[in-house]
């Protein structure tokens, strides 16, 4: 009892320190981008206006007036907006959430909501980190967290990243929690595969990491993970489809919407295009986002380094397979995203750490950070 009073201390603590970063962005202005007024546009929708006047009253209004003189071209242009608005049709839960608060925020709904997120984000790595680790290497992991740069910006704009994020890593937090302790704790990866289904694309990570997981461990529990994530997945996009060609054309082409090109004109396109987007990843790191790079690339390396062997086990496959697919996310849609698209990495980045953390901690004899849980066949598991 006493541990989990510390436990829950902990966790409110970190809850506080998440939002007391993110003190500025709650008292200054609302930055709005492009992605921002498609989602108010949702919102708008949601609080019983017609798709064109959402979209009209977003992007030629008030919120829309500093991009439309920066970016006349895109944010400007009616035509622009309104063949745009295909690619955010799934993306609902975030929008739905802004509506319903919006009679207590106004105008700043969008942006509560997605520092919401971000605390949401700091207390899920927690816990999931709590299934593997003590509770100090979990308590460290989760502040450095609340420090990365790539996921506190992002979080500081009415966007959809942090709740990504947050439900990814719940997902992988029920995974872990399925294939150690029983596949009831299956219903909480399919729950949260539903609401980030409609909240990112990036359930389609979770989607391969399971089927991964099946095939190299071939269990019951793996079993129901995948097929429960493509039950909560395949029905989201049959119903709100992507048009992935358009969308890489559009994206390939400066952001402007080429409808006639073909998957062949497409696949001509990509390989400069990873090409350019790994040279502006590069530029922004040396322009000062090396504590982000460092976070993501050292907690990966670490999640394949420190897993090898006799040290893996079906919680780090489906870690590591989440990495790798990840990964492929990032690339799908190759456009420099100042490592927007790179926050879905961060749950096992996250893990990566907490193993290099306790490494470090066994190394210098300090065995009140180091924990061997015990798995549900019991032997000790990583």
């Amino acid at each position: 009892m006493r541990r989990t009073w510390i436990t829950l201390l902990v966790a409110a603590a970190l809850g506080a320190v998440a939002v007391l970063s993110m003190s500025d962005t709650l008292r200054d202005p609302v930055r709005w981008t492009p992605d921002a007024l498609f989602y108010q546009a949702r919102s708008l929708e949601f609080r019983g206006a017609d798709q064109q006047a959402a979209l009209t009253q977003a992007f030629q209004g008030p919120k829309g007036e500093a991009l439309r003189a920066i970016d006349p071209e895109r944010s400007g242009s009616p035509a622009w907006v309104e063949y745009n608005a295909q690619f955010y049709e799934r993306r609902v839960l975030v929008p739905a959430a802004a509506a319903a608060l919006e009679p207590v925020a106004g105008d700043r709904a969008l942006l509560d909501v997605s520092v919401a997120g971000y605390v949401a984000t700091i207390l899920a790595i927690f816990f999931l980190l709590l299934l593997r680790f003590s509770l100090p290497v979990a308590g460290v992991v989760a502040l450095a967290t609340i420090a990365l740069p790539a996921l506190s910006k992002h979080a500081g704009f009415p966007l959809t990243d942090s709740w990504g994020v947050a439900l990814e890593t719940a997902a992988l937090a029920f995974g872990i929690l399925a294939l150690q302790r029983g596949a009831r704790w299956v219903i909480g990866w399919a729950a949260a595969l539903v609401l980030l289904a409609f909240t990112r694309d990036s359930s389609l990570v979770l989607v391969l990491a399971a089927a991964w997981l099946f095939l190299t461990h071939r269990s019951r529990v793996s079993a129901w993970m995948l097929g429960t994530s493509l039950a909560a997945s395949i029905p989201v996009v049959l119903i709100f489809s992507m048009p992935m060609r358009e969308l890489l054309a559009m994206m390939l082409n400066d952001a402007q919407p080429d409808p006639g090109a073909s998957w062949v004109s497409v696949g001509e396109r990509y390989p400069g295009a990873i090409v350019d987007m790994l040279q502006a990843d590069g530029g922004y790191v040396r322009g000062g986002a090396w504590l982000s790079a460092f976070y993501l690339l050292a907690g990966l390396g670490l999640l394949f380094v420190l897993t090898r062997g006799s040290h893996a086990s079906a919680a780090t496959s489906l870690l590591k397979a989440a990495a790798v697919a990840g990964a492929l996310y990032v690339v799908a849609v190759p456009i420099f995203s100042a490592f927007r698209l790179e926050l879905v990495l961060v749950p096992m980045a996250a893990f990566g750490l907490g193993l290099g953390l306790e490494r470090l901690a066994a190394r210098f004899a300090l065995p009140s950070l180091v924990r061997q849980p015990v798995a549900a066949t019991g032997r000790a598991s990583t």
